[in-house]
């Protein structure tokens, strides 16, 4: 994932959270959320490589 799609991806998800009554940190929330995507990502491309 590039840094670009992930401040992209972090702006959805912070505007997202603020609606959801639930989050109470919608930043860290947000952040949390695109960590798992890029992680995932990031694990999806080293086992295509094997």
């Amino acid at each position: 994932m590039s840094l670009d799609r992930a401040i992209e991806l972090l702006k959805v998800k912070y505007q997202l959270a603020r609606d959801l009554r639930y989050i109470g940190n919608p930043l860290a929330w947000a952040l949390y959320q695109v960590w798992k995507e890029a992680d995932r990502e990031k694990r999806r491309a080293d086992d295509d490589r094997t």
